[in-house]
């Protein structure tokens, strides 16, 4: 069965060559390069079962803030907040590894904002497309 989300692709999936630890190991570092900044890292694999729910893959989600974007969009578009922070997920899934974003590209093109704004979002998320296909 396809998905809206499928048919829609609003995410963007990239197979890993490198395991999920590896991933992770360097994402901080890899992010900084496209002047991302870490802001925080949800380790679900890891604390959901200190919880008592079973995950049965690896699964962690990283969010990430270019601040001069963030800024500009809270400034003038704060309403776009909830596309904020940018975010990747690292999952495995039937023995491989994935990472996972946001595809906002079909989004930008119904949004009613700044060009320039339009263009840095989308800049912004092909860099981290970019970084996700290093993977």
């Amino acid at each position: 069965m396809i998905t809206a989300i499928e048919r829609v692709h609003v995410i963007f999936t990239h197979q890993a060559t490198l395991n999920c630890e590896e991933i992770e190991a360097r994402i901080e570092a890899e992010a900084k390069a496209f002047g991302l900044m870490l802001k925080k890292h949800f380790p679900f694999s890891k604390n959901l079962p200190e919880s008592g729910f079973e995950i049965k893959e690896h699964a962690s989600v990283f969010e990430l803030c270019k601040a001069p974007i963030a800024a500009k969009l809270l400034n003038t578009r704060p309403e776009l907040s909830v596309l904020l922070p940018c975010r990747i997920s690292v999952y495995a899934k039937e023995g491989n590894c994935y990472a996972a974003t946001h595809d906002l590209s079909v989004l930008m093109q119904t949004l009613l904002c700044d060009e320039e704004l339009k263009d840095e979002i989308l800049g912004l998320y092909k860099n981290i497309r970019t970084m996700i296909k290093g993977w």
